[in-house]
């Protein structure tokens, strides 16, 4: 049998459109030279404009450097900050902190549900903070955090307000000024769909400000001071960026722009509403609460008597690639990522690897059941 390549539907990486792959793979260019200086400009500028930024910073690393240099360049030693954690990787926050020796104080609640504001802001009202940290889509989850509520929070009680956008940049909104944002950390290789690599941190005036209040960090790579020299003007040296994947990240930008944001947001809405009626018509259940679903992926639990590896074995025998649960929904549930450059058809042929391997597991299926509904709620959208 002839085998297609395999279509990863995973919370990220996800698939690159054949005009970025061409970009990554054009010839790999001096860092400093005039040609790539141009390609360099033009991505940050892009970027800028996705988010509103007054300054941004995309070097080699990945979305957990991100959410380093976001503290450490803000936040000194001995401060406090509170954590708004809606999973792995709104904990995370707390650990690099702790990494940091900055103290942290972490709000959670159940998986699939967000902190209600209500809670954060008693906590606001106790102590004051440094900073506040949210992650905007927890990709363990599939919960979305009310980032614009908080940013309204943040700013009522001085607090920094600092963002993780990995699962929700180019996907979902994040306009800093409009959310009162500081600092959006994120990375490349989900909704912008460029191979990984590339760690992304977007920050105000008044995050700068706090960068310089502090003086010296213990950093050296991720120090902003370092960094702001070469965004200004690539053709400088710090440490020799990722040119290819630069490149990759500029044609992402491109695309985003050339769709434009408010569609493609609503695209993002579309393909989310499809995915999850199809899910839907076969019976199949989220984990995350219905108000607080995200656009970019789905956490699916797993009906009764069907076995994680067993189903994500048969997906993979079908060419589908979705991750397996994390944290609290370790084997209970798969995820599917549903964001980037994507459309109906990469939800059509997920879907229908999911009818296959649920009847392969033993659970009864109607087929074409998920397709269809998919179908009809992708045309009437």
């Amino acid at each position: 049998m002839i085998k297609q390549a395999p279509l990863v539907m995973i919370p990220g990486p996800t698939p690159v459109a054949e005009s970025i792959r061409q970009a990554i793979a054009i010839q790999t260019y001096g860092h400093t030279y005039g040609g790539f200086v141009a390609i360099y400009k033009e991505c940050l500028a892009g970027l800028k404009q996705i988010f509103q930024a007054d300054h941004i910073i995309v070097i080699g690393g990945a979305g957990t450097l991100a959410m380093e240099m976001g503290l450490i360049n803000t936040v000194p030693a001995g401060e406090d900050i509170l954590v708004v954690s809606h999973g792995v990787f709104g904990d995370r926050f707390a650990l690099i902190a702790n990494a940091l020796g900055i103290k942290a104080d972490v709000l959670s609640c159940p998986a699939g549900q967000a902190v209600p504001l209500a809670v954060i802001e008693e906590k606001l009202q106790l102590k004051k903070y440094k900073a506040i940290t949210v992650t905007h889509v927890d990709t363990s989850t599939g919960t979305m955090a009310q980032v614009k509520e908080i940013g309204r929070l943040a700013s009522r009680y001085n607090t920094l307000y600092i963002v993780d956008g990995v699962c929700a940049s180019a996907a979902v909104p994040e306009t800093m000024n409009d959310f009162g944002i500081d600092v959006v950390v994120t990375t490349c290789q989900k909704a912008f769909g460029t191979p990984p690599g590339l760690a992304m941190v977007a920050f105000s005036n008044r995050a700068l400000a706090c960068r310089d209040e502090l003086g010296s960090v213990r950093a050296y790579y991720s120090d902003w001071k370092n960094w702001l020299p070469i965004m200004e003007n690539p053709a400088l040296y710090f440490s020799t960026p990722p040119v290819n994947l630069i490149a990759a990240l500029r044609e992402a930008v491109r695309i985003v722009l050339a769709e434009g944001l408010e569609e493609r947001y609503q695209r993002h809405n579309r393909i989310a509403a499809s995915m999850r009626a199809g899910l839907s018509a076969i019976g199949l259940e989220l984990a995350t609460s219905r108000d607080d679903l995200a656009p970019t992926l789905s956490v699916v639990k797993y009906p009764e008597g069907v076995e994680d590896t067993a189903f994500r074995a048969k997906m993979e025998q079908y060419d589908v690639f979705v991750a397996g649960g994390i944290g609290e929904l370790k084997g209970k549930g798969f995820r599917i990522g549903h964001m980037g450059n994507i459309c109906i058809n990469e939800i059509v042929i997920t879907l229908s690897a999911v009818e296959r391997a649920l009847s392969s597991n033993g659970f009864a299926v109607s087929p074409g059941a998920a397709v269809g509904a998919a179908w009809e709620t992708w045309q009437s959208y």
